[in-house]
């Protein structure tokens, strides 16, 4: 392959870097040279440019029409994890994704379309678009039975997806870092409030659990983590959660992990003495840390599913205050995760890996 292409969601995003830096970890250990890029409509900011510069990552702009598709001929063009098959947003991007995995194939290179979760498309160009993705790809993953059934109600017959896992959850150096505990430390509140999907948090009852969580464990204080680092988005939304929680707790230290290095969330997780999220990555992030974990119920399918199938807790803000709903969470201290969580997180894991076992077959059957 000429050159390998990963088209990823916005890097500002920590969890959307990782599902990044875990495609470039599996395909380097599949024995792929070829120079890597990351296709992004928007260009990363400083500190993720200099994780990329380290780990030999190029940038290519998707609004660099020529250059895309010079980048794409005779090359391997992969739509590497995360909700990546989605229409709340122009349809510019995507139409540049099609003309390059068209460019791709015809050109003695390959598409492949690897553990993407999959919304349901309503709007008809983006459907005729993802169609024709999703179709020509030489290997179609997608994380979750949602991602699935979407796939199969918009492809029929002309696409064979295969559902595997996040890629978040193969086995790699990231999992190490997460594992690598420290002990029990502030509680993490990972919140996000983003309206292009309609999820909401109500700031002072989020405040109130979180100082009844950080009381419950004893924790020295409570970190507010900012996935999304992009200053409209989560940082918003952790500095309004520091006001009220000083207002009502000042004794309780209040810290915040906002940046873009990799190095900084993993460790705060792994010395997380709990964590609360309505975040799909933070909860696989804890999941990984082995740490106890609240969902917070936004109506998000997403954490959900992922609550319903590693035997998670969850809440809904404004039921938060009923009785015994830390007693769940602190028998997981004492005694362990529980064994289902424990099996299924082994499971993905494989599940996972299966992803790049899937390319492996399909480079190596190429003529």
């Amino acid at each position: 392959m000429r050159n390998v292409v990963i088209a990823s969601g916005d890097l500002n995003n920590i969890g959307d870097f990782a599902l990044l830096m875990q495609c470039v970890e599996g395909l380097r250990c599949l024995g792929l040279t070829s120079p890597m890029l990351v296709r992004q409509w928007v260009a990363p900011p400083p500190g993720i440019l200099r994780e990329l510069r380290a780990a030999e990552v190029g940038v290519l702009s998707g609004k660099d029409i020529p250059g895309s598709l010079a980048a794409a001929r005779g090359g391997l063009v992969i739509v590497g994890g995360g909700q990546m098959v989605r229409d709340n947003a122009s349809t510019k991007s995507p139409a540049l994704l099609a003309a390059m995995m068209e460019t791709a194939r015809r050109t003695g290179g390959m598409s492949a379309v690897l553990g993407c979760g999959v919304s349901q498309l309503t709007r008809t160009p983006h459907r005729m678009l993802w169609r024709r993705m999703l179709s020509s790809a030489s290997v179609l993953t997608v994380r979750d039975d949602a991602s699935l059934a979407e796939v199969e109600s918009l492809c029929g017959s002309a696409a064979k997806p295969v559902l595997t896992a996040d890629l978040v959850f193969c086995p790699t150096t990231l999992h190490a870092a997460l594992a690598r505990s420290t002990g029990s430390g502030p509680i993490i509140v990972a919140p996000c409030d983003d309206a292009s999907e309609d999820r909401r948090i109500d700031i002072a009852a989020l405040a109130r659990l979180s100082i009844a969580a950080a009381h419950a464990f004893d924790a020295p204080g409570i970190s507010l983590v900012a996935h999304d680092s992009a200053p409209r988005m989560d940082p918003v939304v952790c500095q309004a959660l520091d006001r009220e929680i000083r207002s009502r707790a000042p004794d309780i230290a209040v810290d915040h992990v906002t940046s873009n290095v990799v190095a900084d969330y993993t460790n705060a997780y792994a010395g997380a003495s709990l964590v609360v999220t309505n975040r799909l990555h933070a909860t696989i992030f804890g999941l990984l840390a082995r740490k106890p974990l609240l969902i917070l119920d936004d109506g998000g399918a997403k954490t959900m599913t992922a609550a319903r199938h590693f035997d998670i807790a969850t809440v809904k803000l404004d039921a938060a205050e009923s009785a015994g709903l830390f007693d769940r969470l602190l028998a997981d201290v004492a005694d362990g995760p529980p064994r289902r969580r424990c099996q299924n997180i082994e499971a993905a894991g494989i599940a996972s890996a299966r992803n790049f076992d899937l390319l492996k077959a399909a480079l190596e059957a190429r003529p």
